[in-house]
């Protein structure tokens, strides 16, 4: 019935429409757009002649008098659209409540299929995610299973190189505890040996005490009888032994060593029994009563350390090749040296040579040449140096000298010093004054002075080092002070320099006031080195003596040179007599005063 009355009013909708259509005539031309739309005549109209002027198109609501506007156009535009096909509208009108229930029906059975198919994609990716979640689950299970496996390899491994680390760390501590064990044996049979050593030094060096003092006993005696026909000599506890041992005096050698010593002990010894019997006496009369005695003992007085070092005690180590060559080149440099000297000082006559050295060169080494030109007479300061160093030479050939600290450390120094000595001799000849003396007395006074220096840090352990090694090195080392100075003034005399326009006697003052201090600080070196200040006295007396009579005369330079030769000579036994009296005191038990 619904679909009756639809169509019922689509007919009605359809004749209204059709109406309209008939009263708007039928002279009115159809459309540009709906001409193709329109049923073909039934017949084709007749062409029309060629003499025959188509008709001029009508404008529908033309007006040729007025201009058409913007809104004028459009209405005409919209007029020129066709007319719709009315049959089609109503078709169309009519059908759209079968079309709209179509595509409704289309839509629903659309969305039913979109439901089905999203909740058939649920249902999948439900399942999908239930299989991935198992096999999550099962490769972590597997994963946890292959972790657990992998802990238990590693705690297994952990495990294992733990007791290989025990295993090998109680090896090493067996290891070194066995070493230490070998070590404290080896220690322990050391210090037997050592201790065994020791005991046989102990007992040799007693037994070779005890004939020493049987010898030097039988010296001493027989000396005595010898002096006053008594057997009286001080006991062995009480005097200094004659010889060292490795002198290997004779019984000659010993007895004449006794014959010297003796009266010096014998007056000691009397020193020594006084004092005691005066000491024990004023202890009887100031002695209190036995009760009120402090029963804490008096301290007993300083002892005495020495203001140098003292004698090392070590052997010599073996001699080896380098104190060979050091030997040889001793006696080489001394041996030109003396030859050196010979030619220098003119001994080999005016036809070998030419003439004294005091007169070549127009006498520049004559006394009065400069302030500190020496008398011709210093020139016997040579021959006593060729014996003092022949004595020096002849010494190092000792065996108990071969590999000795001192002769190494002043070996090739002293040869050194005598060659520079030989080399400014040939200078001084020759007359090639420039300064290059000046420096070879400056140098070879370096090397005497370290010679000096190391003596000092290698003390004599025997007289006879002391005074042959040091007395002779200390001779050379005073005279090259002395007259290296001497060399310095006739070198600035010859230039006729003159420094700082200060008057010659003045330098020549201060010039002497430096090497008398240098020569006085060395000579009160180790227990004091009276050799220095000779070798520096020589040439102050040299100096001395032409100032005051000769042809360049100073008083000032005079005074300087007589006073510096008196206080090194002073300061040195000074330091000789309070080294002997302290020892002295010590020996006694007394307090000894520091130095």
């Amino acid at each position: 019935m619904h679909q009756d009355g639809s169509s019922s009013s689509s007919s009605a909708a359809l004749e209204r429409l059709k109406a309209a259509a008939a009263k708007s005539g039928p002279s009115q031309q159809p459309e540009r757009g709906e001409q193709a739309e329109q049923p073909e005549p039934a017949e084709r109209p007749e062409k029309p002649r060629p003499d025959e002027r188509p008709a001029a198109p009508r404008l529908r609501h033309a007006n040729t008098h007025e201009t058409q506007g913007p809104l004028q156009s459009f209405n005409d535009w919209l007029d020129g659209l066709g007319e719709p096909d009315w049959d089609k509208v109503s078709q169309s009108i009519y059908d759209s409540p079968a079309t709209v229930k179509a595509a409704y029906e289309r839509q629903k059975e659309h969305r039913e299929a979109e439901r089905a198919r999203k909740a058939e994609e649920r249902r999948l990716a439900e399942e999908q995610a239930e299989r991935d979640r198992l096999e999550a689950e099962r490769l972590a299970e597997i994963e946890r299973q292959r972790a657990a496996a992998r802990a238990e390899r590693e705690r297994i491994e952990a495990e294992r190189l733990a007791a290989e680390e025990a295993e090998r760390e109680a090896q090493r501590q067996a290891e070194v505890q066995a070493r230490r064990e070998r070590e404290r044996v080896l220690e322990l049979q050391r210090a037997e040996e050592e201790a065994l050593r020791l005991e046989m030094e102990r007992q040799e060096h007693e037994e070779w005490l005890a004939r020493q003092r049987e010898r030097e006993t039988w010296a001493l005696q027989t000396a005595a009888r010898e002096s006053d026909g008594t057997d009286w000599v001080p006991p062995a506890d009480r005097r200094a032994m004659l010889e060292e041992r490795g002198e290997n005096l004779t019984d000659a050698e010993l007895l004449d060593r006794a014959r010297a010593s003796l009266p010096e002990w014998r007056h000691r010894d009397r020193i020594v029994e006084k004092a005691q019997a005066i000491e024990a006496a004023t202890v009887r009369r100031s002695r209190p009563p036995v009760a009120t005695l402090d029963p804490t003992p008096a301290p007993a007085p300083a002892g005495y350390i020495p203001p140098y070092n003292l004698p090392s005690l070590e052997p010599d180590p073996a001699p080896a090749f380098p104190d060979l060559v050091r030997r040889l080149a001793v006696t080489v440099a001394y041996t030109v040296f003396v030859l050196g000297g010979v030619y220098g000082l003119g001994f080999l006559g005016e036809d070998a040579t030419g003439p004294w050295l005091h007169e070549l060169h127009e006498g520049r080494f004559r006394g009065g040449f400069s302030m500190l030109s020496m008398a011709p007479w210093h020139q016997f300061a040579w021959p006593l140096l060729w014996v003092a160093l022949g004595v020096y030479t002849v010494h190092q050939w000792l065996p108990s000298q071969a590999a000795a600290d001192r002769q190494r450390a002043t070996g090739w120094r002293v040869s050194g010093a005598m060659v520079l000595a030989v080399l400014w001799f040939v200078i001084a000849r020759t007359g090639v004054l420039l300064g290059v003396e000046l420096f070879v007395w400056l140098a070879l006074g370096y090397l005497l002075v370290d010679s000096i220096h190391q003596l000092n840090l290698y003390t004599a352990r025997t007289r006879s080092e002391r005074a042959v090694t040091d007395g002779m090195i200390g001779l050379f080392t005073g005279w090259a002070l002395i007259f290296a100075a001497t060399n310095a003034s006739i070198w600035l005399q010859s230039l006729g320099v003159n420094l700082l326009w200060i008057p010659g006697p003045v330098w020549a003052v201060l010039t002497l006031v430096v090497v008398v201090w240098g020569a006085a600080f060395m000579a009160m070196t180790e227990r004091g080195r009276i050799t220095i200040a000779l070798g520096l006295s020589w040439g102050l007396a040299a100096i001395l003596v032409p100032r005051l009579v000769g042809s360049m005369t100073s008083v000032w330079v005079a005074i300087v040179a007589a006073m510096g030769l008196f206080v090194v000579l002073l300061a040195t036994e000074n330091r000789r007599y309070r080294i002997n009296h302290a020892e002295h005191r010590a020996a006694l038990g007394h307090e000894v005063d520091e130095f």
